[in-house]
């Protein structure tokens, strides 16, 4: 050759298996490809003959088959030589030149199930024997030896390549993957990579740090099909190999079966986005820490998110709402994008704050956790019956909370307190029916926020440290969305600890340590409610800020729930309250008393009634094991 056909290095790469080639034509194999590998070993890595050579743990006879068929493809002086001995006119190389030309290259070499045809880096003439077939380097392998990259047709309509946001590089993310894509597993594959909730970009910027080139595939577009599947895995595991590069499958819960499906087939890197669940792989798994998923710093994620002009507008709105919410970056985008058209026209810097609070609240992506259920709350201070110094301490809570950002970080409390003391813990005591959950509704309505009940039934374990990982989860989740934890029935697991009898006992004890823990470490805000105060350990009690008894209502508030048990719509005539109002009933019992007489009216035909109200009454006292009065009836209002 006269001059250089290829870019460094692929050209030097191609002169020296042309001169490798061809000094093993003339001395039939005792000289030439043997030295290649001694070459490849002190050559440039970015070849990708060094990447698909370590990638496939190739043996030394096939590296060099790879590359006396590149200078067969590309070598003028090797392809004449080659027609002139076989007379195959440039169609191949003969299985039986090729062993005379690299006599330690084996027939299970080109195995089917061999890594040089399983991945398509070799073509094999069908219907041939096997000593006389042809052999061909694939064209897209051909392509990689020159410097060109290829999208192989196989993969085209399923992947594409990750655009890279230098800006998005975690040093933390770059670390964890060296460290665990270095580790081979006994079948000679890296382990695959769970992500969590750690974004894309993130996760493609990480992974170019490490010279990786990112792909991705979206699990709802992986084929069905199983042999299109297995052809498309095998593709990119050559093209991956060749190229340098490892593949991102974004997916939830739903998609992780195929994900799993597709990265049992990759021989190559692979990382599984989105799901924190284990997959059920035949490969060894590695789980990212996602402590680098949450912004280190908020305000600058949301200020670049949201551009200056919106940041400028919100003003100390935003502060409250990168205190609030722990989003990943990827959800602050997200909510950003959703919120800035009605950022753009709101009227002033309280309704932009406020559009961003609502919006905020609803973006964490959250996988199921067992008794744990994220509900929006429905009623509001209009609602609500309750005596007025219980209404006057459930508006210091709400102050406590709305105004948490200005006293703790713009007033420096949060410093002169330690740190502590950010979260408000609030304990909701009193007999069943009295307004507790319905109070921790008003306060979640009021703060914009949404409710995280949690059923204790399903989060307590029997087992052994499965109560601590549980309660956990509930925590984690109450931190990114912002939500009200509210922990009915707290003296199921809050009550006063036991005597220490067996280990049982001794873990028990350290699950409730642990949690007391949490508690005052929470930056949130926690509701529990008993209908036994008395049943609460003492040391859990003074982690509340606020203790609340929810008496049975007294008269006059009754006669107030009764008379607003009945929506305006319902059909219901004048009707007397007052004695209604002296009976001894919770405003929960009032309540279902009004729904159990509304569909008793429905199956009548008729309007509510007293006759409705007071057999629906009479059934109320009865599950209370009460005697049902006799009602002196009044003029009816």
């Amino acid at each position: 050759m006269t001059g250089p056909i290829l870019p460094q290095p692929h050209d030097m790469f191609l002169k020296m298996a042309e001169s490798m080639a061809m000094r093993a034509f003339e001395t039939e194999g005792r000289e030439g490809l043997c030295g290649l590998c001694d070459w490849l070993a002190s050559a440039d890595r970015a070849l990708p003959l060094h990447r698909v050579a370590s990638g496939f743990a190739l043996e030394p006879a096939e590296i060099e088959l790879l590359a006396l068929l590149f200078a067969a493809a590309l070598s003028e002086d090797v392809s004449r030589r080659l027609a002139a001995d076989t007379q195959t006119m440039g169609r191949g190389l003969p299985f039986w030149l090729a062993r005379r030309l690299i006599p330690h290259l084996r027939a299970d070499n080109l195995s089917a199930g061999g890594a040089l045809r399983r991945f398509g880096l070799v073509e094999v003439e069908p219907n041939a024997l096997r000593i006389e077939a042809l052999i061909w380097l694939n064209e897209a392998v051909v392509d990689r030896f020159s410097g060109a990259a290829t999208i192989d047709a196989d993969i085209s309509p399923f992947m594409s390549s990750c655009a890279i946001n230098p800006d998005l590089a975690s040093a933390l993310v770059s670390e964890q993957c060296a460290n665990m894509l270095a580790v081979r597993g006994l079948d000679g594959l890296s382990p695959a990579i769970i992500a969590g909730p750690i974004e894309r970009g993130v996760l493609a910027a990480s992974l170019r740090e490490l010279g990786l080139v990112p792909w991705q595939i979206a699990a709802q577009d992986i084929p069905s099909d199983p042999v299109q599947r297995d052809r498309m895995a095998r593709m990119w595991s050559r093209d991956a190999a060749l190229d340098g590069a490892a593949l991102i499958i974004t997916c939830d819960e739903m998609g992780l079966h195929s994900a799993s499906e597709l990265a049992d087939k990759i021989a190559g890197h692979v990382i599984i986005s989105g799901v924190i669940s284990t997959p059920p792989l035949r490969r060894s798994i590695r789980v990212l820490n996602d402590a680098h998923s949450r912004a280190s710093n908020p305000m600058v994620r949301w200020t670049q998110a949201l551009g200056p002009a919106r940041a400028a507008k919100l003003g100390r709105n935003l502060a409250r709402v990168a205190a609030q919410f722990q989003l990943s970056p990827a959800e602050i985008d997200a909510t950003c994008d959703q919120s800035a058209i009605a950022i753009d026209a709101a009227a002033d810097m309280e309704s932009a704050g406020q559009l961003l609070w609502h919006c905020a609240g609803r973006a964490a992506i959250l996988p199921p956790v067992s008794g744990v259920a994220i509900v929006d709350p429905n009623y509001t201070w209009a609602d609500i019956i309750v005596a007025p110094p219980i209404e006057s301490a459930l508006k210091r809570i709400e102050a406590h909370v709305t105004h948490a950002t200005k006293v703790f970080d713009e007033w420096g409390f949060s410093r002169a307190m330690g740190g502590r003391g950010r979260g408000v813990a609030v304990l909701f005591s009193g007999p069943s029916g009295t307004g507790k959950t319905m109070a921790a509704e008003v306060l979640a309505s009021s703060l914009d926020l949404r409710m995280m009940m949690i059923d204790l039934s399903q989060i307590i374990s029997k087992y052994v440290g499965e109560t601590s990982k549980n309660i956990a989860a509930a925590f984690e989740q109450a931190e990114r969305t912002g939500a009200v934890m509210v922990w009915n029935e707290g003296d199921a697991i809050w009550g006063a600890r036991g005597a220490v009898g067996n280990a049982t006992d001794r873990h028990a004890n350290a699950e409730i340590g642990d949690l007391l823990q949490r508690i005052e470490a929470f930056r949130g805000f926690t509701i529990v409610t008993t209908n036994m105060r008395h049943a609460i350990d003492p040391a859990f009690l003074r982690r509340f800020r606020f203790t609340i008894d929810f008496p049975m209502p007294a008269e006059c508030e009754r006669l107030r729930l009764w008379q607003n048990a009945f929506p305006p719509s319902a059909p219901i005539g004048p009707m007397d309250w007052t004695p209604l109002a002296r009976l001894p009933l919770s405003g929960g019992a009032i309540r279902s008393v009004a729904l159990g007489s509304a569909f008793l009216a429905a199956e009548g035909g008729g309007p509510i009634d007293k006759d409705s109200i007071v057999a629906e009454l009479t059934e109320e006292l009865r599950k209370q094991n009460l005697l049902m009065p006799h009602i002196e009836w009044g003029p009816m209002q």
